[in-house]
């Protein structure tokens, strides 16, 4: 993709900067097939079949093989249920009018696990996946075949659900963790919205929900070992310090667990420790740090036997609700805006290295803690750092090196989710706010491994994936959720799902996506689903979107 560099500023944000430029038309070098079927996140190939198509009918039969492939059939059929009222059945065996639903991982050419292939013709489709994800994102993509209406909850009978005859192959980028985050802490989201959040995620064959469940401002999930934490501390919000507690009780928990499990995403619960603990605080005033000065605004607790122990009761639970494969406990901006230092360098380490080595050796998981532990020279191979801060001068103080840079040159695995790009809080016009608007164009034109500073031939093997971050102190509302993430999470998908420019020279411009794609098929999925998005009430918004990108 050639660019067109402009003689613009490059402006900074609150001491971060990051560039913007404006791009030039590339020629379309995909599949016309694959743009006229608008799948999104777009698939690796499609080529089209001269065959008539295959039409759905109420005696077209499920076939699932495999070990895995019976909830993924089961899926399937809820969900033509739900929406055409059609109850298709689940059988055994069958050749003709049926849509079989295979794993076999031999038969899919690619190593990565949510890999799948589709095949369809008149008397039948095959989905093949690498594994049961596979051959779940294999599902989201015949959705996608299907009229945007396959996503409602209302039934239209009489929906015409015809697939044209096409042969797909396709795998992801990024395989470990393809996430969105949800910050429930300074505005909450409820058990149904979040499912909601979830059913939109796997659209996107996102697989991670990283949620970001405590902090100052409100405490979210309840812990049966410290019971105020939600009986007190879960009262207030980023709007109003007065509002009534809201929280998951441990039941919700489960259940949004199991609802996410089905659709094969799974849940990084984080309970930022030892700063952002205002909430616990105050529902356990003895658990403020002794140097802490503050009433309010981002407190510590303690770093001492009783921090360490509530630390350590807290994630043990919080573990075994959502049995993940990560524990995110934060350590980022531990002494901000403190007027005294609460922690040294050397005890912020001390602390991390404790609990870090409890979460691998007591609970089986991998700890994630934010760029700012290692910036403040906590290093630790087996735990994974989320990588957030760009550039090399921040509002506080300057640094020689990027976080990116240093990364890379300590080889320390890392989780991407550079503020400049997929903070989704920022918003989609405008200055946008402290990390600069980021535009979906912006988003789209994102190039992970492109654009990362410090880059090694095993930077791909230390990355871990991505995640989008929605933070919430301006998101009050399901409707503002809608409009920082849609359709921004559609342009952050192509990037995890099929890579940047560095990786797939083919991608489509930002121009052809947006006419040939977004618009057409997936703001109607966004209508069908229920969902708010960017520019539902003024389109030129977006369809006269400059095609520009962010650069550091």
């Amino acid at each position: 993709m050639k660019t067109m560099k402009l003689n613009l500023p490059r402006f900074l944000v609150t001491g971060m900067a990051c560039g913007v430029i404006f791009v030039a038309a590339t020629s379309r070098a995909e599949s016309g097939t694959a743009v006229q079927a608008g799948i999104v996140p777009m698939p690796f190939s499609v080529e089209a079949k001269k065959e008539v198509p295959f039409e759905i009918g109420a005696e077209t039969g499920i076939v699932p093989v495999g070990v895995g492939s019976k909830a993924v059939a089961d899926y399937l059929r809820n969900r033509i249920a739900a929406s055409t009222g059609l109850n298709l059945k689940v059988r055994d065996s069958g050749e003709a009018n049926t849509i079989v639903l295979r794993i076999d991982p031999d038969a899919v050419k690619f190593p990565e696990k949510d890999a799948y292939t589709l095949e369809s013709g008149k008397d039948k489709i095959t989905i093949t996946g690498k594994s049961a994800s596979g051959l779940f994102y294999g599902v989201q993509t015949l959705f996608q075949l299907l009229p945007a209406g396959i996503y409602s909850d209302t039934p239209a009978p009489g929906m015409k659900l015809s697939v044209d005859a096409v042969t797909i192959q396709d795998k992801p980028s990024m395989e470990k963790i393809r996430g969105l985050h949800v910050d429930i802490a300074r505005h909450f989201r409820t058990k149904e919205e979040l499912k909601k959040i979830i059913d939109a995620m796997a659209m996107h064959k996102l697989n991670t929900l990283h949620l970001h469940a405590t902090d100052n401002q409100g405490w979210r999930i309840e812990i049966k070992a410290y019971p105020k934490l939600t009986t007190v501390g879960a009262i207030g919000n980023n709007s109003n310090p007065n509002a009534p507690a809201a929280f998951l009780t441990q039941e919700e928990v489960k259940e949004i667990g199991a609802y996410a499990a089905e659709r094969h995403i799974s849940i990084i619960p984080e309970i930022d420790i030892p700063g952002h603990m205002g909430a616990a605080i105050r529902a356990y005033p003895e658990l403020k740090h002794p140097k802490e000065t503050r009433e309010k605004g981002n407190l510590a607790i303690r770093g001492d036997a009783m921090g360490r122990d509530f630390a350590k009761k807290v994630l043990t639970e919080v573990s075994a609700l959502f049995d993940p494969e990560y524990l995110h406990i934060g350590f980022d901006e531990v002494n901000y805006q403190s007027p005294v230092e609460l922690y040294s360098k050397a005890e912020l380490i001390d602390f991390a290295s404790e609990i870090t080595t409890f979460i691998k050796e007591s609970l089986k998981k991998k700890p994630i803690v934010w760029d700012d532990a290692f910036t403040n020279g906590f290093e630790d191979k087996d735990t994974v750092v989320h990588w957030w801060r760009y550039g090399k001068k921040y509002w506080w103080k300057k640094e020689k090196f990027t976080v990116d840079e240093e990364l890379n040159k300590k080889q320390q695995p890392f989780i991407f989710s550079p503020a400049c790009w997929t903070y989704f809080d920022m918003m989609n016009e405008g200055k946008g706010g402290w990390a600069g608007r980021i535009s979906p164009a912006e988003m789209y034109n994102w190039d992970p491994f492109g654009d990362m500073l410090g880059v090694t031939p095993e930077t791909r093997q230390l990355a871990h994936g991505a995640i989008a971050c929605t933070w919430s102190e301006k998101i009050p509302t399901m409707k503002v959720f809608g409009d920082r993430t849609f359709p921004r999470l559609a342009s952050f998908s192509e990037r995890v799902w099929r890579g940047g420019k560095s990786e797939d020279s083919s991608i489509l411009s930002w121009t052809d996506y947006r006419d040939t794609v977004l618009i057409p098929y997936q703001l109607k999925r966004y209508d069908a689903l229920g969902l708010w998005y960017w520019s539902k009430d003024k389109p030129d918004l977006l369809k006269d979107l400059a095609d520009t990108r962010k650069t550091l």
